[in-house]
């Protein structure tokens, strides 16, 4: 809700042109988003809603007193005479968001990062980084928002419009720079709309999220739209993913820097040595060369880390001092995590990997960091891209030597049906534990100190889906009784 107490064609001629006269006659006290917060005299904005329910709300706000509605050409139907329809609700509610609450995302570098896998952990190591480097910096994204160390829980990756906005404004106190996920879902329904984006990043793109964009084209169009932002100054790209040449062309950024493994990188890395802790990497920007040993697991973790290098670089740090900080990262949670255990206990890694691309990297790397047989637990989402699940299933049995297929979030679906189609053609060289707490507890009881168990698909998540119910559930945990239950048997 945004205090107004203005007359609407006064308030609404900085934003429209064109404004019919009946509105010369309305006095508007709050303009609201929400239709449970109208009031009388207020005037009542229909945000596009995905279950086409618009004029349900804009009902409910006029049986509240609501004195205008503004709504998009799409909504026909008028419930009152004052209602104004145009055609970009969202564009209009994003820039009187931004100006009304201050316009804080003009003072406040916005650095948005997107892509299908890395955009936690590019955030998450942003975030840390800058705060070493004197830029006081907060994290939005999927595993909530504020600091770094100190997240408010959110449950989405991009936040609703007005919601997005008032976070915002509470972060610019005190904050310099926010990192902040870019979904994908976020910037095809607009949910981005009045943001001052400074910078854009861009990870990699990988098959996800079909179920709702239907093509891999359509998919990777939305991620380039915040390529082409307004007075975007600086685009970051991941010059090993395929999709990038596309982003290059279309991004109207006055600075373009690319990172990763390629020697026409800008800022190149290459991975010197693996081991049980973690990686040696050197980094090579212009005519200077530094190396770094990050305490983390994985390839596709030095491009995460590479994305945040290639940032400072271009912010003017010096190279040897933002790896300094790099050497002291703190992991994610749910990306990579490690569950603390005895000597005498396997290697336990819990990650958020739900795609095809993300499961592979995963199980590829913690290979490349142990020489012990991989047991992965694993299951694919209800009411969700059904046609990754046969291609989960064969990188589970091609990239691991037990897999363990499970129930993750079911949602409405049968979890049966679900790991049915995910070993659909497969030799019967796999289990099947539909309770998933039963599947990590006998992962871990087949895993020898030698191994490592993988524990892919909600990371952080500390909840399951069954049949349109959440209740409590968390990986981590299941894992840590698990080892602490084996040891004193």
């Amino acid at each position: 809700m945004i205090s107004v107490n203005q007359n609407a064609f006064e308030f609404l001629s900085g934003w429209l042109n064109s404004l019919p006269d009946f509105l010369h006659s309305i006095q508007i006290k709050n303009i609201c988003f929400d239709s449970r917060e109208v009031s009388k005299g207020d005037c009542y904005v229909a945000l596009p809603s995905v279950a086409n329910n618009e004029l349900d709300y804009i009902q409910k706000a006029c049986d509240a007193g609501a004195e205008l509605v503004i709504c998009n050409h799409s909504i026909s139907e008028k419930v009152i005479e004052a209602t104004l329809t145009i055609e970009n609700v969202m564009a209009l509610s994003g820039d009187i968001l931004h100006q009304q609450l201050g316009s804080v995302t003009n003072a406040m570098n916005v650095i948005g990062v997107t892509g299908t896998n890395g955009k936690s952990s590019i955030c998450y190591y942003m975030a840390q980084v800058l705060e070493a480097l004197s830029v006081p910096t907060a994290v939005m994204g999927t595993l909530g928002y504020g600091k770094w160390n100190d997240l408010q829980v959110s449950g989405m990756t991009t936040l609703p419009l007005e919601k997005l906005h008032t976070v915002l404004k509470d972060l610019s106190e005190g904050n310099d720079a926010v990192a902040m996920e870019v979904s994908s879902h976020g910037l095809e329904q607009q949910r981005l709309a009045g943001v001052q984006f400074e910078t854009a990043i861009f990870s990699n793109l990988t098959r996800d999220h079909l179920d709702y964009h239907g093509t891999m084209q359509a998919y990777g169009n939305e991620k380039a739209k915040l390529f082409s932002w307004d007075n975007l100054k600086l685009a970051i790209m991941n010059i090993d993913d395929a999709f990038t040449e596309e982003l290059m062309a279309k991004t109207t950024a006055s600075s373009v820097v690319t990172y990763g493994a390629s020697e026409h990188a800008n800022l190149r890395f290459n991975i010197d040595e693996l081991n049980e802790r973690g990686m040696k990497v050197s980094f090579c920007w212009k005519a200077e060369s530094e190396s770094v040993f990050l305490p983390l697991y994985g390839r596709f973790n030095v491009y995460n880390v590479a994305a945040v290098v290639a940032y400072g670089l271009a912010k003017g740090h010096e190279l040897k001092r933002i790896l300094a900080v790099c050497s002291k990262l703190n992991p994610v949670l749910g990306r990579m995590q490690q569950v603390m255990g005895a000597e005498s206990d396997p290697l336990v890694l819990v990650d958020y990997a739900h795609t095809p691309d993300a499961l592979e990297q995963v199980l590829k790397s913690v290979k490349q960091h142990n020489a012990g047989k991989i047991i992965l637990v694993v299951g694919c989402g209800g009411d969700r891209d059904p046609g990754k699940r046969p291609l989960m299933g064969e990188i589970s049995v091609r990239n691991a030597e037990q897999v363990i297929f499970t129930s993750d979030n079911p949602r409405t679906e049968s979890a049966a049906k679900i790991c049915e189609n995910m070993t659909q053609g497969l030799a019967d060289s796999y289990l099947i534990e539909l309770d998933r707490q039963q599947a990590i507890e006998q992962a871990i009881s087949l895993a020898s100190n030698q191994d490592i168990v993988v524990i892919a698909g909600k990371g952080h998540e500390d909840y399951q889906e069954i049949d349109g119910q959440r209740q409590y559930f968390s990986d981590a945990s299941v894992a840590q009784k698990a080892m602490q239950a084996g040891a004193l048997t």
